[in-house]
């Protein structure tokens, strides 16, 4: 095929990393073809001193049927090239293959240098699967044994009363999407880290502050109204509640807002009019604490 001016340049240029990148069907798979031909015919280089890599088994019997076809093409150029003929004998040691396979050929050729039995091999899809899930029923299990007060902590916050399967497929799938990184480890405590940073306390406590204000205004709003007594006894719990609320740092505070028990408000219905009208009042106040 005649190339376009930008596919030449893919197959012929060297002494840099390339990215070819262009839609589906646009012939990239042909041009990486010429690319190692070119290298082949032009560069001197064996087939087998290629490392030539794909996504899929279909991709990489694609990629060697095209190169031999490519090669045989050559050959019927070149019937006497001694090059040509060396690589049809070398191609069925070359290295074309999926990312998988490649890795799993380095891991078995140098299985004594990383101390894996000579023996291993790769899990199929379902017993990984299995193995998963056995693996993080024993985490859960040892986590109970051991009554790990944070452990207990997350499982109150992330499963339904008397079934944490909910948490533990919340674990897998995390597992699942840090293995799509280079790095999952580091990945996940850079993640975890950027959690770690100084509560802004100054903002908080006039949030916090806000809210008191407010909230002693309208319990002073209701004092000395016998009818409403209930309520003004219900704010004065709110206030005590708002005055515990640690500050020092994000673990101190959530814990600080769990701990608050805010009471049900007065469902009383018999009041005078200016009652009713002070007491909505106090109301939608708290209400805008209790919510936020």
């Amino acid at each position: 095929m005649a190339f376009t001016e930008e596919q030449s340049e893919a197959i012929h240029r060297k002494g840099a990393n390339i990215l070819v990148s262009a839609a589906a069907g646009s012939g990239k798979t042909t041009v990486l073809v010429a690319r190692i031909i070119n290298k082949i015919l032009n560069e001197k280089v064996d087939i087998d001193k290629l490392l030539i890599v794909t996504f899929t088994d279909a991709a990489a019997s694609e990629m060697r049927e095209r190169i031999l076809k490519s090669l045989y093409n050559e050959i019927d150029k070149n019937p006497d090239d001694e090059n040509l003929q060396k690589q049809l004998m070398l191609i069925n040691k070359s290295h074309i293959s999926t990312i998988t396979s490649f890795c799993l050929d380095v891991v078995r050729n140098n299985f004594f240098e990383i101390g894996l039995s000579a023996n291993f091999r790769i899990g199929d899809p379902t017993e990984i699967e299995i193995m998963k899930q056995e693996a993080i029923e024993k985490v859960f299990e040892d986590k109970y044994e051991k009554n790990d007060k944070n452990f207990e902590k997350l499982v109150e916050l992330y499963t339904p009363y008397s079934d944490d399967q909910p948490l533990k497929d919340l674990v897998l799938k995390i597992y699942d999407f840090i293995q799509s990184k280079p790095y999952p480890e580091k990945w996940l405590d850079e993640s975890i880290e950027k959690y770690n940073i100084d509560i802004d306390q100054d903002f908080a406590k006039t949030l916090v502050e806000n809210y008191l204000s407010n909230i002693i205004k309208a319990k002073n709003s209701l004092e000395n109204i016998s009818n409403l007594a209930d309520c003004y006894e219900i704010l004065c719990d709110d206030i005590v509640n708002l005055k515990s609320i640690d500050f020092s740092n994000w673990d101190k505070l959530y814990e600080s807002l769990q701990k608050i028990g805010w009471r049900d408000w007065s469902r009383k219905r018999k009041y005078e009019e200016f009652e009713k009208e002070l007491k909505d009042q106090a109301k939608n106040i708290r209400d805008e604490a209790v919510s936020s």
